[in-house]
Order: structure tokens, then sequence, then C-alpha cells
């Protein structure tokens, strides 16, 4: 194996032993701005009392929130009198240790922040966004005013995030902040070490010195930011040893958002915060140590450097970009770490520098599809060309549910949120009644739900759990128990319907490592099936499944972050146009976090050794190499025509893509690990059709099967580490 291959392996391995630590998950109260211990003093019991937000801003998606950090109990000040800072943790904490997560909600206002906030794990602090591009006046929604003397030395962030956990819809404003003196505080956002699968959306960062960071220490993942806008003076997001795959997308970082504050702001030039962002070497991003991460429509304007690419002390960059714009730089893109096997892909993008466009001192190659250059260029670079890469307009953006009501299937239905008991009936019974009533919003709180038997949705009703957001963690958040084998575990049965924020796993559906070749007469039917036009699942994670999601006559479907650990199927679409697949992530991690969540059913679930190489290999290893990749197949699509997949990924599997008679087009994808024979990254039979940019694959098979027919047209695809290419049949 190729020293490259081994490293990513250890990589993914890694990976999967801080999703199977969940990391944030035992973690105690200590911090001196929490009141938490104040409220556990008051509080004997902790029910969930969640609520339908209706906020002045935010109108295209169901706002579901444990608790108001405004309000009287809490008393985070919207007018920005008082510091808020110990209001909004209490509100947090008390969501996280007493509820095991949820959302709070900082309603539209502006907070004075004094000290740090932590984010614990599953809870989400969500604000009443309004898009900077938008803004007229002084009203920015949700706007924490940073007074903190914290600088760069002192390590110490406004809001740091811990496993699993997001922020959403914030806008953070430095008033002390000065363009001809730039203070150096330290990052606005960093998170803890280890910690994965952290979300942030719709972030404002004002006038930030630095701007979001990673753990410095441990590998993480499977992390999301997306709509972060900003004049960040120094570095707008620095990625540190990232595996197995982070997604970037929709920034826009440039001196106009805090130049074009309103007059009230006292506000600099353009010119004077460019020349800010000069006054030391600036980043617009800065990755080391990172594999696979995927990044879509950057914007970077007037850094020192729009994207540089740190001397790897442990593993090249190996990310696909797409549709990446860099202006005013005087290095667009300065490249010390490409991966020698893959390089750094760059599709349909922009790319300029007064210095050097791209500047690249690797041994790795930086591959370029469609990419227009402005500036000089050095070392080695592939430039490749071909028909334009660019899918419809699409939007992850689901339904809205055809009633406004609410069903708290808890406090109003008396489900268990123990798994003591059998929660499907009175589950159930809040789905029929958000039926009677045309739809609505069954609310699934935090908790572990035993389900013997099937649920079914309704056509207008979401079904939704406590994590707006897909998790990595079994102890915190909306875990159901799945045990029915009659049918499908859930059944989205309708139009404009779907289900978020759950995870769920299958007690009894361990695996050993015999068991692929005689298990399909045991074989659990699909975890959710949905049938219905816009029908959606988004922010699931599903763990030891055999068969994940199943589309059936359901046109303009979403699929938005779903991670799995699944045996067989993963997504199967039939008789369905104009779908996307976002964010799908395929990994054993899932399935190994129940193994240490300490609960009976999950001892020896997935008890595996193999001798390989004269020792004992540990569950991942023989889950991947002596099961799933015989067994799995990722994405499945019969009869159904303009299908995108965005940014996905499997780690281990047989099969990626399987097209019947119907037609693709992806962008930043990969399919590692396709080992066995018969596997293969795309296989299309019938007329189908394949089209898309940004590929990579690690495999030991052909990388197509096209049966006469069907029509292939892919640029910079990388396989086995061969040279970056372009691919038609």
């Amino acid at each position: 194996m190729k020293a490259k291959n081994i490293l990513s392996l250890l990589l993914a391995v890694t990976l999967i032993l801080t999703l199977a630590a969940c990391t944030g998950d035992t973690e105690t109260v200590s911090d001196t701005s929490s009141t938490y211990s104040m409220l556990t003093t008051t509080t004997t019991k902790a029910v969930s009392n969640a609520s339908v937000i209706n906020s002045k801003y935010v109108t295209d998606r169901t706002i579901v929130a444990e608790v108001n950090a405004a309000s009287k109990e809490y008393g985070a000040d919207p007018t920005g009198k008082t510091d808020s800072t110990a209001a909004i943790q209490a509100a947090i904490d008390y969501v996280a240790f007493k509820l095991k997560g949820g959302t709070v909600y900082l309603p539209a206002g502006n907070y004075r922040i004094e000290g740090r906030i932590v984010i614990r794990p599953c809870t989400t602090l969500m604000g009443d966004y309004v898009d900077p591009d938008k803004v007229k006046g002084t009203d920015y929604g949700t706007m924490l005013w940073v007074y903190t003397d914290k600088r760069a030395k002192d390590l110490l962030s406004v809001i740091q995030l811990c496993g699993s956990s997001a922020i959403d819809g914030l806008t953070v404003y430095y008033p002390e902040q000065k363009a001809d003196d730039p203070i150096d505080y330290y990052y606005t956002v960093d998170s803890q070490n280890g910690a994965s699968c952290r979300t942030i959306k719709n972030l404002t960062l004002i006038n930030s010195y630095y701007g979001i960071t990673s753990p410095t220490t441990g590998s993480t993942g499977l992390n999301t930011i997306t709509n972060l806008k900003g004049s960040v003076l120094n570095t707008g997001l620095y990625i540190y040893s990232d595996a197995d795959i982070s997604y970037y997308s929709d920034f826009n970082l440039s001196p106009k958002y805090w130049a074009s504050m309103d007059k009230s702001f006292n506000p600099p030039t353009e010119k004077q915060v460019k020349a800010a962002m000069r006054k030391t070497e600036s980043y617009g991003i800065k990755v080391q140590n990172t594999d696979r991460d995927c990044f879509s429509d950057i914007y970077l304007d007037g850094y020192t450097y729009g994207m540089y690419g740190e001397k790897p002390d442990r593993t090249a960059w190996n990310g696909s970009c797409y549709n990446v714009n860099i202006t005013n730089a005087d290095y667009g893109v300065y490249e010390e770490g490409a991966c020698t096997s893959y390089g750094t892909n760059f599709a349909e993008s922009k790319i300029s520098g007064d210095k050097f466009a791209i500047q690249n001192t690797s041994n790795g190659d930086v591959n370029l599809y469609n990419v227009t250059l402005d500036g000089r260029t050095a070392g080695r670079i592939v430039t490749l060309s071909g028909e334009k890469k660019t899918c419809d307009e699409y939007s992850t953006v689901i339904p809205k549910p055809a009633k406004n009501t609410l069903y708290n299937v808890v406090k109003d239905y008396g489900a268990d949120n123990t798994a003591k008991s059998d929660a499907t009936a009175a589950i159930q019974k809040a789905l029929d009644d958000a039926k009677k009533n045309g739809g609505g919003i069954v609310y699934v709180p935090a908790g572990k739900y035993q389900i013997d038997g099937n649920l079914t949705v309704p056509a207008g009703t979401m079904l939704i759990g406590s994590y707006y957001y897909a998790a990595s963690s079994p102890t915190y958040g909306t875990v159901l128990y799945a045990y029915s084998k009659e049918k499908d575990f859930i059944t989205v049965n309708g139009d404009k319907s779907g289900v978020v924020g759950f995870q769920i796993t299958y007690p009894e559906n361990g695996v050993t490592e015999t068991e692929y070749d005689k298990r399909n007469e045991e074989e659990y039917p699909y975890t959710i099936k949905c049938v219905g036009k816009q029908t959606y699942v988004k922010s699931v994670t599903l763990a030891a499944v055999d068969n994940g999601v199943f589309f059936e006559n359901s046109d303009n479907f979403i699929v938005d972050r779903l991670f799995m650990t699944v045996w067989f199927d993963g997504v199967t679409v039939k008789n369905s146009d104009n779908g996307i697949i976002h964010g799908v992530h395929t990994n054993v991690g899932y399935a190994l976090g129940y193994t240490g969540s300490g609960d009976s059913r999950f001892k020896d679930w997935l008890h595996t050794e193999k001798v390989m190489r004269g020792q004992k290999t540990a569950a991942s290893y023989t889950i991947i190499d002596y099961n799933i990749c015989y067994t799995m197949t990722l994405f499945t699509f019969e009869n159904s025509k303009n299908i995108q997949l965005i940014e996905d990924f499997h780690y281990g599997a047989l099969n990626f893509v399987k097209l019947h008679n119907s037609s693709l087009y992806f962008e930043n994808v990969e399919g590692s690990r396709i080992l066995r024979t018969g596997g293969r990254l795309f296989t299309l039979t019938g007329n189908s059709t394949l089209s898309g940019v940004n590929a990579i694959c690690y495999a030991q098979q052909p990388t197509f099967e096209v049966e006469a027919g069907s029509k292939v047209n892919v640029g910079n695809m990388d396989v086995a580490g061969k040279t970056n290419n372009n691919v038609s049949y």
C-alpha cells in the first residue's frame, strides 16, 4: 500500500475513534461565567417546554427552541446595557445538561458580551439572522457586541464549540476595534480539542481580527461552515487537522462589510479596512494537515494570501474546491502542502494575485479545471479544460410544515425518553393528530426512545428531533432505538413532509466478521422511506442500519447532511426527479460510538476481531475490510432524472454510485477504499448520463463500468493516486 493510502487510513481511523469518543459528551460545568450551578439547585426536574419561534427576520425555516435566553428566566439583555454572557451561558447549560440538548433562541437585539460562551454538545445557539448584504439602517438582527480585553496571547475566544454543537444566525461586532491600529483579538470562534461535527451557519464577523479556528490538538472532521461573511482583518478561517470530511461553502470575506456599516457605527472606509488587512500578513483561509475537505462558492477579497496551504507535519492537503473567487491578493493561492498522490483540486474558479495567482512550492500538484488565472504561476500545476461543469440552482432549505402547531411527544403524549418502554404509540398519536389538523410539527425532545413498531409521517408534517444539525454523539440529542423488521422504520407519506434532527440505531443489528455473506434473509427494511413531492431527510445520523433512505415517486426531494454506518444500501432513489443530495457521509464511527455509550444493549455489539499481518485488528478495520467492502452501495438511482450529488463521501464500500436509466451531476465527491472485485466508483446501465467535477477515488478496482447507451463526461478525476484527468465515455 502506498504511503499516502496508509496515512489516509490512519487519519480515518483516528477520526473514527474521535467520533466514538464523542468529545464533550462527559463534559462537566466548570466555567466561572456559568450560572448553571445556581439553576440546578432550584430546578429539580427538567421538562421540555419547547415552542415554535416566530422570529422577526428568519422566515424560510422552522425553529423549535427549548428556551429563550432573553426571557425573564435567563435575562440576556437585548439593549446591550448589561453583560449578557452569563445569562446566555445559563440558558445553554440548562438545555444541554438538564434536557440533554436542544435549541437556545436569542432574539434580535444587541447583546453585550464580556466573556466566553461555550456551546455544549447537541445544543444550538440560534439567533435571528439578517444578511449583511441586505441590511438597511442599524439593525443586524441578533448581534453580539464584544467588549473583552482578551488578545491572541490569551487564547480565549468569544464562542467555543464542543463536539456536535452549533451556532446559527449571529452577527459579531467589536466596537473598540480600530482600522488604523488593529487590536489582535483572539479568534471569535474556536473549538474544544478533538471536537468534531461542529456547525456554523449564517455568521457575520463584522471586524474580527481572527475569525474561526479548529481545535489546536486532535483530529477533527464532519464540520460544516456555511454562509460566512465579514471583514476579518487577519485570518478568516484556520483549518487544522481535518479528516474525512468537512464542508465550507458560501463565504464572502471582504473589506466591504465593516466599511458599509451605517454611519452611526462610525465605520472606516473600505480603503482603510483593506490597509488594516495588509498591515500584517493576512489569510482568507489557511489550511494545515487537512485531508479531503470541500470548499464551494468562496469569495475572498483583499488578503495577502487568499488561500494558504501550510507545510504539513502530518498529512498533505488534498481537498476539492469549486467556484473559488480570489481578488486583490498578493498570492491568490499559496501552496506548501499539496498532496503528492491526489493534489489539490480547483474547478470553475477565478484566482488572481499581484505577485502570484498560484505559487506551489510543494511536491504535489495543484489541479485546475476551467480556472481563470490573473497573475503568474509557479510550481507543479496541472491545467485542464472542458465542458463547463455547473449544476442547476439548488437549495437545501426544506419546506415549512403546513401548520405551525407543535406536538410535543413527551409533554403532551407521555412518550418515554429513557428507552425503558416502547414509545411508538405516543409518537404515532402525535403524528396522527397532526394529520387530522392538516399538518404540523411533531417534536421529539432530547432523550432515548425505544421504538418497537413503525412510524408514519403524514403530508405537511415535520418530525423533528432536538438538534437541527447532524450529530455524532449518542449521549446527547434525540436517539431512536429501532426494533421492528416488519416494514420500513419511518414512512414519510405525503408531500412536503420529512424527518429532521435524529439519531437512529438498531440495537439488535450488530456485526461480526462473517455476517456479510449470510444476512440477506435477515435484513431490516429501509430506515426512512419517503413517498411524495418535496419530501426531505435533513440532519439525520443512522448507525448500524441495513438500508438507509429510500425515495420513491418523490420529485424535488432533499437530503442534507446524512451520516451513516450502513451495511447494505445507503440511499436509493426510484422514479424521482430533480433531487438534491448534499453532505452524505458514511463511516463506521457512527456505530462504534454506541459501544461506549454505557447502554448494556450495545455491549459487545460490534465485537469483531481478525488476525491481519499477525496481529488482531480493531473492530473498525474488520467492519470495513471484511463486511461493508463486500456489501454496501452508497447511492442507487433508477429511472430518476436531474439528480445532484454535492459534497458526498464514503469510507469503505463496494460501490459508490449505481445509475440505471438516470441522470446525475456531481461536485466535490469521494469514494474511498473500493477494494473488492466487482466494486466501482460509478456504474451506469440502460440510458444513463453522468457529468461532474472534482472526484477523488482510492480504489483497487476499475473506477467506471459503463454500459452501451450511457454517457460519462467528468473533469478533475483523481483515481488511486494517478495524474489528474478528464474522463468521457
